[in-house]
């Protein structure tokens, strides 16, 4: 009855195997599942976050370059020798929110970004009412204004690096995960390993020993 207990016994390898198969498929989808994830979590992190603090920073310069112009403008008296500067600004600034929009905004970020958007808009409708005003003068709203959009920016920017340490702690979690599923793998590995020589084994325990005859001496 060797045999019955041979093929019981290449039955349970079988299923044992087939599971260690089935687990190193789901180990691999697992896997590729990861690499697509921390990929768009890079991804985020240059599109959404990096080039976006780029942004910040280039409109913080625009406001702080049209407060400047502003304040000579009262020194000077005459509002007409930086009218051609105001609006290249007011141009860079336009082309700068359009890239900014193109981004994935989170709920706060949103609304701190429709503020600042708000804050353009009003400092822009000032500014050419002060422009076209005969010397200039003192606008204290226009100044007001500067500074909530700068604030506005400064939230912003605080969003980018509080978002940015959310998707970094994300991408560690997802290198953890990898390096635990890598373990696991190469743990079925050797389990597979560890069967065959068991079953190598075991079937040289059931071959039958040829007996030599002494007679033949």
């Amino acid at each position: 009855m060797k045999w019955i207990y041979r093929i019981q016994q290449k039955a349970q390898v079988a299923f044992l195997l087939a599971i260690i198969l089935v687990g190193i498929l789901v180990k691999n989808l697992m896997e590729r599942n990861n690499v697509s994830e921390l990929g768009d979590s890079f991804s985020s992190v240059y599109e959404d976050r990096l080039l976006v603090e780029s942004y910040i920073y280039q409109l913080s310069d625009h406001l702080y370059q049209k407060k400047l112009i502003f304040d000579n403008c009262k020194v000077d008296g005459s509002t007409i020798a930086y009218r051609s500067q105001i609006e290249k600004h007011n141009e860079d600034i336009s082309k700068l929110i359009k890239e900014y929009e193109k981004t994935k905004f989170t709920e706060k970020e949103s609304t701190f970004f429709q503020s600042f958007k708000n804050s353009i808009r009003k400092i822009t409708f000032l500014e050419t009412h002060y422009l076209m005003s005969a010397s200039g003068g003192s606008n204290s709203e226009l100044d007001n204004q500067f500074k909530m959009a700068a604030t506005d920016l400064q939230h912003l920017s605080n969003i980018q690096i509080a978002e940015g340490k959310i998707l970094n702690d994300q991408s560690k979690k997802i290198v953890a995960g990898s390096t635990i599923l890598t373990q696991f793998e190469l743990g079925m590995i050797i389990v597979i390993g560890l069967i065959i020589q068991a079953l190598v084994l075991a079937s040289q325990s059931l071959t039958p020993k040829v007996t030599q005859n002494h007679n033949l001496n």
